[in-house]
């Protein structure tokens, strides 16, 4: 005799949910993945849930469902499995060959824009390991008087860049360039901003699972035993991308916001300031050159 499994009902399906994670992650990010999930796939409203108990799913939604939350347990991160992660009230597309845009980042944003907001002239900018494209679309998107290049090692991480360009019509100016290498610009830039790798090797065991199995290492980690070596390598670009009086931003690693500050003491920089992130930690940093 066959017998039919009907799809549960959304309630029955959403405690399954819960307890398949909350040993896993804080019941708040449970129920945020839930709410995320629901949205990207079906349009639910964050209220369709608990307004509709006794819906039951769909062999698709059910599918669709059980897939994220196998992923979910193996801590793959909830935007690798929509492919989106929202970033300055913007949806870009992400996948495995980009970091997912962090909060963080968004306070460093606004740092450069209310920098230039009164500024009346147009200004260069170079973005230095784009990723997503996250930093360059932004800075388009939010004022009209930049115009911006934007580089980046990887291929794969470019043509995500290219297509968050495209879907927020935005024009920038994208390059493949390996900064480790000796490179040159055909002109002078009034910025140059990155958010380069700054973990070391050895603090792989302090990460967690979803950063460290998911997320693409090429982005993450400085060589063994030189935290400073994507600093050393962008201050020497600056040296001939940056006009005199032109302002380098960077997010930086908090253990080594001092030797930083040495280091960009000591190449033609002053005017040195260190800002916090959201969490305490210093986190960005802006020098000029002179």
């Amino acid at each position: 005799m066959n017998v039919l499994i009907l799809p549960m009902l959304i309630n029955e399906f959403k405690a399954h949910f819960n307890k398949s994670l909350i040993d896993i992650y804080p019941l708040n990010e449970v129920n945020s993945f839930f709410r995320i999930l629901t949205d990207h796939y079906f349009k639910w409203a964050p209220t369709f849930s608990v307004l509709n108990p006794d819906h039951r799913l769909t062999t698709t939604e059910s599918k669709q469902l059980s897939a994220a939350l196998l992923d979910l347990k193996k801590h793959k991160p909830v935007q690798y499995i929509t492919q989106e992660a929202f970033f300055y009230n913007r949806s870009f597309y992400v996948d495995e060959n980009v970091m997912i845009p962090r909060p963080e980042t968004e306070e460093f944003i606004n740092w450069v824009l209310e920098d230039s907001s009164d500024i009346g002239t147009q200004l260069r900018v170079l973005d230095i390991g784009t990723g997503s494209g996250c930093i360059p679309i932004t800075l388009a998107k939010e004022q009209n008087n930049f115009i911006i290049d934007a580089l980046d090692i990887s291929t794969r991480a470019l043509e995500v860049a290219k297509k968050n360009a495209q879907r927020h019509k935005a024009e920038i100016n994208f390059f493949k360039a390996d900064i480790r290498e000796s490179i040159s610009w055909p002109y002078p830039q009034d910025i140059m901003i990155s958010n380069p790798p700054y973990i070391e090797p050895d603090e792989k065991n302090k990460m967690l699972p979803n950063v460290l199995e998911y997320e693409p290492h090429l982005a993450l980690f400085t060589p063994h035993n030189h935290p400073l070596f994507y600093y050393y390598k962008i201050i020497e670009l600056s040296y001939t991308f940056l006009k005199p009086g032109g302002c380098l931003y960077l997010e930086i690693n908090p253990d080594h916001a001092t030797a930083l500050t040495t280091l960009i003491k000591a190449n033609h920089f002053d005017c040195i300031e260190i800002r916090n992130d959201i969490f305490g930690k210093k986190r960005m940093l802006k020098a000029l050159k002179f």
